[in-house]
Order: structure tokens, then C-alpha cells, then sequence
């Protein structure tokens, strides 16, 4: 028996609760699934400025699972952080010894074992270059391109998820053709429940970082591997912070 926390750093409750029903989905039996998100921070993350924000909300959510009284007979043994571009990834790898995972890194790593060429398709122009920078980060630069389907991340919800289906189909079909790829990647958290009609209709892979992710941060925490604290992601000494973010100082 083992618990893993999937964590949409925004406030979108329809994104948790999509996020959080993909993962209950295709986790093993015995997996219990968390899906939660910060209590303040942006409705959406959609650019490097609410990334900055949305990180905090992140990481108030980690420390306080952590410091819960379960924790100490049934502790979280992974956890997932449910947004494309990884927000806070690295930092919540300094705050537990619990696995972290972010949805970019997952599907990259996964993409690569099903498809030599691949690429991602992302909502916004305005995350096209953050996402280049995280394919150069994981090593991935000559085997993906970015793409941005022009349409806002919260069109994946209500009304307008139809109109956001037909952008990102028809991104995809481009990706396909002038890009070569072989598969294709999802490049937002509320994609995840669009995954298999997309891989139907358009005949290639099509990878979901919210799946991918889930089931690493499992097999991770089934194996009972945990972040090295041996060198950058060894936890924060102790110091005093202030204001707002006093209650995030570390304890060393």
C-alpha cells in the first residue's frame, strides 16, 4: 500500500479534479492517489510570471503533507507535480526525500522509448520558449520540437474545450507533417483526459505527461528509491525568512 500525491500547482479545482481522476484511473491497486492543490497562487499557470507564484502555492502543499501525523505511519511516497512545465520541481526535490516528478520530464522520457522524433503541443506561444528550455535541460533538443496550439490552458475546460480540441488536432496534424515527429506530446495537465481519442484520430503515440508521471513517481515509490540528498538536491540549511515567507524557513 502506498500513497502518491498528484499536485496542480494553480487553482483550477476542474484541472485537480481531472488530474486526480487520470491518475486513480491507472494506478496499481493498493496506490492511493492525492489530488490537491495550493490554497492561493494563479487560476492558471501560463508563463514564467505565474510559475514564480504558483511554486510558492506548490511548495506549501509539500511541506504540509509532510508534516502531517499520517505521515509518519503511512508517508507519501512520491510525488507529482501536475503542470507542464515543471513549476517548482527542482525546489520540492530540496523539501522531501519523497520522489518528484514534473509532467514535462515524465512524458520526455517516455516519448523517447516509443518515437525517435517527437514533439510537444503546448496551448500558448508565451510557454513555447520555457518548454525549449526544459527540452535542453532533460537532454531531448535533437529529437523535439515545441509547438503552440493558440488557444488559452482554461479552454481545455467548459465551452470553448471543442474549439480547443479542433487547435490542437489541427497543431498536431502540422507537427506530423512539416516537423516529421513521430509521436506526440501533450504540453498541458488539462489535456490528460483528451489523450487516447487524439491518439485514435491521429494514429502516432500520443504521450500524457499527467500518465507518465503518475506511473514513474509509483514505480518509483513501489522500488522505495528516494531523491539523493548527496549533493544539489540535499535539503536547505537553516536560516530565518521573513515576511510573507516566514513559515517556509528551513529547518536544516
Amino acid at each position: 500500500m502506498s500513497r502518491i500525491a498528484v499536485i496542480n500547482p494553480n487553482l483550477s479545482t476542474g484541472f485537480t479534479r481531472k488530474v486526480g481522476d487520470q491518475a486513480k484511473r491507472i494506478v496499481a491497486d493498493g496506490t492511493t492517489v492525492l489530488a490537491l492543490n495550493p490554497q492561493f497562487g494563479p487560476d492558471s499557470i501560463e508563463g514564467y510570471y505565474d510559475e514564480a507564484f504558483a511554486s510558492v502555492g506548490l511548495l506549501s502543499v509539500i511541506r504540509d503533507l509532510e508534516a502531517a501525523p499520517e505521515q509518519l505511519a503511512d508517508p507519501v511516497g512520491g510525488y507529482v507535480v501536475a503542470c507542464f512545465d515543471d513549476t517548482g520541481v527542482d525546489a520540492a526535490r530540496c523539501l522531501t526525500a519523497a520522489p518528484v516528478m514534473g509532467l514535462c520530464e515524465a512524458a520526455l522520457r517516455m516519448a523517447a522509448v516509443v518515437a525517435s522524433r517527437f514533439a510537444i503541443v503546448t496551448p500558448m506561444p508565451v510557454s513555447v520558449r520555457p518548454l525549449e528550455h526544459l527540452v535542453s535541460k532533460y537532454g531531448a533538443s535533437s529529437q523535439c520540437v515545441v509547438r503552440a496550439a493558440g488557444v488559452r490552458t482554461l479552454d481545455f475546460e467548459g465551452e470553448n474545450a471543442a474549439m480547443a480540441y479542433g487547435a490542437l488536432k489541427k497543431q498536431a496534424e502540422i507537427c506530423l507533417a512539416n516537423d516529421h515527429a513521430e509521436a506526440i506530446v501533450l504540453g498541458c495537465a488539462g489535456m490528460t483526459d483528451i489523450a487516447q481519442r487524439l491518439q485514435v484520430e491521429l494514429g502516432v503515440p500520443v504521450i500524457d505527461g499527467v500518465s507518465a508521471a503518475v506511473k514513474m513517481i509509483e514505480a518509483l515509490a513501489m522500488l522505495g528509491i528516494r531523491t539523493s540528498k548527496a549533493g544539489a538536491y540535499a535539503a536547505p540549511p537553516s536560516k530565518a525568512y521573513h515576511g510573507v515567507f516566514a513559515g517556509f524557513a528551513p529547518q536544516g
